[in-house]
């Protein structure tokens, strides 16, 4: 392979300007040195912070940006590279000299650890399921795609990491499924559920993926992978399309970007404030109180500025129904528990306080945490009939 390094003339974002944005939303990864122990996406980010790598070199800058992507997902302010990582950069690849360095480092990314940069996900280390993997088979598809239009002799190996990481997440799905359906309780139910959100994410993306490079309907891993959360007659009923059920009807208003809590920059702090999949957000609200406020991370002002973008958030989102996405009313339920209620009504102005003792968040927020679970179980009882 040529040591010559391919060369970009219009990368997009500087690199200053995207380490700016990654340090924006996630302080917390700058804390160590540019030789510190860290996953690799961060030791990525500290070196370039410490060095600034030349966009034009085109390996670097995907790097950095596939870096910062990882690191940010799962953050309140996601930097925005995610169409350079999945198409863009691509495009800039003539030849299997430039395509391999670009590959392997896709392929290293499948077992990067997202767990300090993201809450959502469910299980531990190959036997993880999360958004992550689903941000992996975007890039991947960027890859494959690219692997057709250059003929390269890659493009079978691409095509096997697809379909296995696509049957190692069904695995997954179904352990958890079993063991919900063996031992129905709040915790068996929770990780399914978040199995479910990741899932139905996931395919999801790599569904766009084949439509956005046009992947033809003969093509061998089309035919294999896409479509799969959808029943068709070439499809019949399996996990991931029982998932997608189950998603539409207990979490697809749940699951959102949460842009309501973009504004509280004080969320940005620390990696424990990272918001998990909803609705199930009593335990993150108490978090944000102990661990936050009580911990000396927040101070009385940024504290008002989450329950007011809380508040605001739910009411946005619930323009007709109070029950339409609860995720925001459990979050200040949590925090109510643990402030009191008297105690959550002082931290807020009066403007805020009449919202939260009005009828609909009143309702909500008087529902214990063991109700709403319970509520939760019976219905997805019911579901997975």
């Amino acid at each position: 392979m040529s040591d010559k390094r391919p060369f970009i003339k219009n990368p997009g974002i500087r690199s200053e300007t995207l380490l700016g944005l990654v340090r924006n939303t996630a302080p917390f990864l700058f804390s160590g040195g540019p030789d510190d122990p860290a996953p690799p996406y961060v030791g990525i980010l500290r070196k370039a912070a410490a060095h600034l790598p030349d966009e034009s070199d085109l390996w670097g800058y995907f790097d950095l940006c596939v870096s910062a992507h990882y690191a940010t997902v799962g953050t309140f302010v996601p930097t925005d590279v995610d169409l350079a990582i999945r198409e863009k950069l691509w495009s800039f690849v003539h030849s299997e000299d430039e395509f391999l360095p670009m590959l392997e480092r896709t392929l290293e990314l499948l077992h990067w650890d997202e767990a300090p940069v993201s809450r959502r996900y469910v299980g531990s280390g190959t036997e993880r399921l999360s958004g992550h993997q689903g941000e992996w088979l975007t890039v991947a598809m960027g890859a494959y795609a690219t692997a057709k239009r250059i003929h390269s002799g890659e493009l079978a190996r691409i095509r096997e990491e697809i379909e296995a990481e696509v049957a190692r997440e069904e695995r997954v799905l179904c352990e958890l499924r079993e063991r919900f359906l063996n031992e129905p309780d709040t915790g068996t139910m929770k990780k399914y559920l978040f199995g479910v959100a990741a899932i139905a994410h996931n395919l999801g993306d790599l569904d766009r993926m084949f439509d956005a490079f046009g992947i033809d309907e003969n093509d061998v891993l089309k035919r294999r992978v896409y479509r799969s959360g959808h029943e068709d007659a070439r499809n019949p009923r399996t996990p991931f399309i029982e998932a997608g059920k189950v998603y539409q009807a207990m979490l697809a208003a749940e699951n959102h970007r949460n842009f309501a809590l973009r504004a509280p920059k004080g969320l940005r702090k620390s990696a424990d404030f990272l918001i998990p999949y909803g609705p199930m957000l009593d335990s993150w609200g108490a978090g944000i109180v102990t661990g936050g406020f009580r911990g000396g991370l927040l101070d009385d002002r940024e504290l008002r500025e989450i329950i007011e973008a809380l508040v605001s958030g739910w009411k946005k989102l619930n323009p007709v129904s109070i029950y339409t996405s609860q995720g925001y009313a459990r979050a200040l339920a949590g925090m109510g528990a643990v402030l009191g209620r008297e105690g959550l009504l002082d931290a807020v102005p009066p403007a805020i306080q009449k919202d939260l003792t009005g009828s609909g968040l009143k309702t909500l927020l008087l529902q214990s945490e063991g109700e709403f679970e319970r509520k939760l179980l019976f219905r997805l009882k019911g579901l997975l009939g």
